[in-house]
């Protein structure tokens, strides 16, 4: 397809250091097509407009318009969804699509906010894409999360540390880490005996006593430094960044069993998958600490696997392929 006028409705992420997916996509997106940004911080943004303002100053006659990750009011004590009820996009003859973003929130309000829009195409990380799609009427397409193979690589650290984990516990959705927690730690931070001479990176929250988890490049150093690097699945089984994060910076992905995971990698090709109820966490963590060839195996294919199938160029790739059915 040639290259695209797009207007992309979202925020100013640049300054975001949480994550990174927001800004990554509209970054890869604007190598590859035209586009032009609107939304709260960015030049031009008015609260009070409404489409036709952004249309006129965009430089030009957009081809699509693209809700992008980030155009929510995420506030739990905010019911409402729209940040900027005023544009409406239904009745402007362009067509329309979405990034959905964290489809456990408000799930329900961004369902009506994309029928009233009139949006013709969504675009989720979540496996239940084909069951959305079904319920409201409209095409959705599986885009899983992505990488930056620029920022997360091997930086040809040395391995300091056994097993990393860094975020959130999750337990209003989840209770994998926090009995992956226990399983590891007596009492944080005192580790249980088997773990005594295991050097471990364990964040949570971003923090620990005195210490704020790095961002950036200093963030990707800090997974290669770990021989292997934990990741479970987050709110309603989403499978983050962290997991291409964690292959594309050659540290093995060490991971909790899940159906969230088909299409995206394999158990000992790209990854080590232990069983939810850890009955077999201790075996497959000391042995793949133990026989270094092996975990390195999984690791080379994994970083040519994540290289070759989850760059945010792959992605916008994707992206580009898939608006196209609707233009």
């Amino acid at each position: 397809m040639s290259r695209l006028n797009i207007l992309v409705l979202q925020p100013d992420f640049s300054w975001y250091v949480s994550a990174y997916y927001q800004h990554q996509f509209t970054e890869t997106l604007g190598r590859s097509h035209r586009i032009f940004r609107y939304g709260p911080g960015l030049e031009g943004y008015d609260k009070g407009h409404i489409i036709d303002d952004a249309l006129k100053l965009c430089p030009f006659e957009p081809d699509l318009i693209c809700f992008a990750a980030g155009w929510e009011l995420e506030n739990p004590d905010v019911a409402e969804f729209d940040p900027h009820p005023a544009i409406q996009v239904s009745n402007t003859g362009i067509p329309s699509v979405m990034v959905l973003n964290k489809e456990y929130k408000k799930l329900d309000k961004k369902f009506r906010f994309i029928q009233d829009n009139g949006i013709r195409m969504v675009f989720t990380t979540h496996h239940h894409y084909s069951r959305w799609q079904e319920q409201t009427g409209v095409p959705f397409v599986h885009f899983p999360f992505a990488v930056d193979p620029e920022l997360f690589r091997d930086y040809a650290e040395k391995k300091r540390y056994a097993l990393g984990f860094a975020g959130q516990l999750h337990e209003q959705w989840t209770d994998i880490r926090v009995k992956i927690k226990d399983h590891i730690f007596l009492r944080w931070p005192i580790k249980a005996p088997r773990y005594w001479r295991i050097r471990l990176f364990w964040s949570e929250g971003g923090r620990l006593p005195g210490f704020r988890l790095p961002r950036g490049e200093n963030y990707a150093r800090l997974i290669n430094r770990s021989k292997m690097w934990l990741a479970t699945p987050s709110a309603v089984d989403l499978v983050g960044t962290r997991f291409y994060e964690i292959m594309a910076a050659k540290t093995l992905l060490f991971c909790s069993g899940s159906t969230a995971y088909d299409g995206l990698f394999e158990n000992k090709i790209h990854c080590v998958l232990f069983n939810p109820d850890l009955s077999d966490f201790d075996d497959l963590f000391f042995y793949y600490l133990n026989h270094e060839d092996e975990r390195q195996e999984i690791v080379d294919r994994a970083y040519a696997h994540v290289l070759e199938n989850h760059t945010w160029e792959r992605r916008i790739e994707q992206f580009t392929d898939a608006v196209g059915k609707i233009l």
